[in-house]
């Protein structure tokens, strides 16, 4: 069974496990090996401890049949979220989950308010740009840089109106 519900500190753990193996698995190619190898498994719980901790940072997660298989963590400000990472189990990809869990977190969003979603996407994921562009982003055309190790890597920076008209 399927469940998308909001993530609570107890999840952290599970949550980075999702975001490392996603990382490993969607970034091979684009990102170095050596960054992509030294990740573990626990290397985004401090992060998401503290910033779930002081609401900072809102999450959401996918489950099925109770195991977390996908994550989606945002920073909210106003009116505006801020998509930081949006993953799934690397072997739940192409099923159709994704797509789901996408709808049930701007459902999420629209319900508390929010007008916009911004999220930023290595230039060369073309997966990820394919994926947040069915979903009716738009490319602002606007660039950031992302130091990943001792490297960096372009970022297009996408956003959608949740406004319904």
């Amino acid at each position: 069974m399927i469940n998308i519900r909001n993530g609570v500190l107890e999840d952290v753990s599970a949550i980075s496990n999702v975001i490392a193996s996603s990382w490993k698995s969607a970034y091979r190619g684009i990102v170095h090996d050596e960054y992509l190898d030294s990740l573990n498994d626990s290397h985004w719980i401090d992060f998401l401890s503290t910033g779930m901790s002081g609401q900072a940072v809102f999450s959401m997660v996918l489950e099925q049949d109770e195991d977390i298989i996908g994550s989606a963590i945002l920073i909210t400000e106003e009116a505006q979220a801020h998509l930081l990472s949006f993953y799934l189990v690397p072997e739940m990809i192409g099923y159709g989950f994704g797509h789901v869990f996408y709808n049930g977190v701007e459902a999420e969003l629209k319900r508390r308010g929010f007008v916009k979603c911004v999220l930023d996407v290595l230039q060369d994921n073309d997966r990820a740009i394919r994926f947040y562009e069915a979903h009716g982003f738009l490319d602002t055309n606007s660039r950031i840089t992302a130091k990943l190790g001792e490297s960096e890597y372009a970022c297009k920076v996408f956003e959608k109106s949740l406004l319904v008209l």
